[in-house]
């Protein structure tokens, strides 16, 4: 990919900082998630003229999962048999630019948007369950139109602001460069930093929200869950220490507590430890 010439980088200094926000990395399938992938009922919707790729499990009310940055949505696999058996129907779906979806550039809010056409075309969704940046895709989403009963987050940053500014940090952008980044990325985005940040985003938390966060993610700090509880009422925070943050996905104590959450009486208020 050109991205001079595809994303309109301003600048070449820019380009390494704009190619790790755009430009996920698109992970292979394991064998056991092939495996998982082939007892689903798989099939495709165009999202802004790229093919949105998803799957649907069982059936009852519809729980949405939805994957991180250089993720697939069979990374939340996991949580699937256990949504089943509780009577729900489980979505899984790939964002643009990852797994089997087309595209090759990705945002949080290219997710969102294919979120809120996928919910539209199933019909209802009842939950989600969301992993990093698919959290924040999904708290977009939910100030976007989508609605539902429940949602869980784990480890997602609730700052799209924090995020662009790391990205400049570590590719070493001066002021300047770093004003001319977020600029671009605003563009890329068709959307203001400032509506992917809290309190922009709390103003479509009016659910129910159970937050699960490792203490130790060296990837997004638990700081972010913890502003995201304090700004959304009907949240309660779940702090563990152990599993990081992928690992974290199949914690066996987590999926458990996202799973009971979606229940009608699943609030779960005590710590995992």
């Amino acid at each position: 990919m050109n991205l001079l010439a595809d994303l309109n980088v301003p600048d070449p200094e820019l380009e390494a900082a704009c190619r790790a926000f755009a430009v996920p990395e698109r992970v292979s399938a394991s064998w056991s998630e092939v495996s998982f992938l082939g007892k689903g009922w798989m099939a495709s919707l165009d999202v802004d003229g790229e093919r949105l790729a998803f799957w649907i499990y069982g059936s009852g009310p519809v729980i949405l999962l939805m994957h991180g940055w250089s993720s697939r949505g069979s990374h939340l696999m996991g949580f699937v048999k256990p949504l089943l058996a509780a009577g729900f129907s489980v979505a899984v779906f790939d964002a643009p630019g990852h797994g089997h979806s087309g595209g090759e550039v990705s945002s949080v809010i290219h997710a969102g948007r294919a979120a809120l056409k996928l919910a539209g075309h199933l019909g209802d969704v009842h939950g989600i369950i969301a992993h990093s940046a698919g959290s924040t895709a999904a708290l977009w989403a939910l100030g976007n139109g989508l609605s539902v009963q429940q949602s869980v987050h784990v480890c997602g940053p609730s700052s799209m602001t924090s995020v662009v500014l790391g990205i400049a940090r570590a590719h070493c952008l001066d002021d300047r460069q770093t004003v001319a980044f977020c600029a671009w990325v605003e563009a890329f985005m068709g959307a203001t930093l400032a509506s992917v940040d809290l309190p922009a985003l709390a103003l479509g938390l009016r659910h129910s929200g159970l937050i699960i966060h490792d203490r130790d993610d060296r990837v997004v700090p638990v700081a972010q869950s913890r502003a995201l509880r304090e700004a959304w009422a009907r949240s309660t925070l779940i702090e563990k220490r152990g599993p990081g943050h992928r690992r974290i996905l199949g914690d066996a104590q987590v999926i458990t507590s996202a799973v009971e959450f979606m229940t009608p009486t699943g609030h779960v208020l005590e710590s995992l430890g």
